[in-house]
C-alpha cells in the first residue's frame, strides 16, 4: 500500500474524487442508493447500517482503480491522502465537501420549543 500511496498524485486524487462521485451517480448505483435511503427513512442509525455500506463500497470500487485496497483499510488510506491534498487544492477540497455531503447529509434537528410544544399534552 505504501507504494500506490506514493504514487497517487494530486491529479489522481481529483480524478478519484469525480469518478467516486459520478459512481454514486450511475443509474445502478442511484438505485441502490435510493432503496437503502428509503429503507433507512430518517433514522440516521439506520442510515449507518444501510446507506453508509452502500456508499463504502460505491467508493471501494472506484478507488481500487487508483491502486488502493478494495477494503475499509483501502477506504481509510484514500481518506487520509483525500485530507492532505485537501489542504493544499480548493478543487480537492470542493470535490470533498461533496463526497462528504453524501457520506453524512444534513441532519434536520427541531429547536427545542418546538419540541416542548410537541410533547405537551
Amino acid at each position: 500500500m505504501a507504494t500506490a500511496m506514493q504514487q497517487f498524485t494530486l491529479e489522481d486524487c481529483k480524478a478519484a474524487l469525480s469518478d467516486v462521485l459520478e459512481a454514486f451517480k450511475l443509474p445502478e448505483n442511484a438505485t441502490r442508493l435510493n432503496e437503502a435511503h428509503d429503507n433507512a427513512g430518517n433514522d440516521m442509525l439506520k442510515s449507518m447500517q444501510i446507506v453508509f455500506p452502500v456508499l463504502a463500497q460505491i467508493q471501494m470500487e472506484v478507488i481500487h482503480k487508483y491502486g488502493f485496497m478494495a477494503d475499509g483499510d483501502g477506504l481509510v488510506q484514500f481518506t487520509k491522502a483525500v485530507r492532505v491534498y485537501e489542504t493544499q487544492d480548493t478543487e480537492v477540497a470542493s470535490l470533498n465537501q461533496e463526497l462528504r455531503g453524501y457520506l453524512m447529509p444534513p441532519v434536520g434537528i427541531s429547536p427545542p420549543a418546538a419540541m416542548g410544544q410537541n410533547g405537551a399534552s
